[in-house]
């Protein structure tokens, strides 16, 4: 596609496993868990979106080597900040948050490209 495919595919997992876990958190807990699944899931899967659409900018732009790599920590560190702030913001704004459901979906996430490593292709 655009040379990027790896990247598309673990943020297309994340996605995936966020939803995953939002129907499991709803259907044996409750509608709570679910949704608190969903924000702790898509809270990092939309900040990974944002970075590799930020990459790919840098690729199509065809900026040195050494500025990819500076470009990549630094939107690796603004990803990490704005995951951690959009966490902090949806714990204070969701009065009915499961934070079992939360956090497990959130983990769920961050761990999601492990299922492409072992995925043959």
């Amino acid at each position: 596609m655009f040379g990027c495919s790896d990247m598309m595919r673990v943020v297309l997992a994340q996605y995936v496993v966020a939803v995953l876990a939002a129907l499991i958190g709803a259907l044996f807990f409750n509608v709570d868990a679910g949704l608190s699944a969903l924000l702790g899931g898509l809270s990092y899967a939309f900040m990974s979106t944002l970075l590799m659409l930020f990459l790919i900018m840098g690729r199509k732009m065809k900026i040195s080597v050494g500025a990819g790599v500076m470009a990549m920590l630094l939107g690796e560190f603004v990803k990490i900040l704005s995951v951690i702030l959009l966490l902090l913001t949806v714990a204070q704004q969701y009065d009915a948050l499961n934070w079992p459901a939360f956090l497990i979906s959130l983990i769920a996430v961050v761990n999601s490209y492990f299922v492409l490593l072992f995925k043959k292709n």
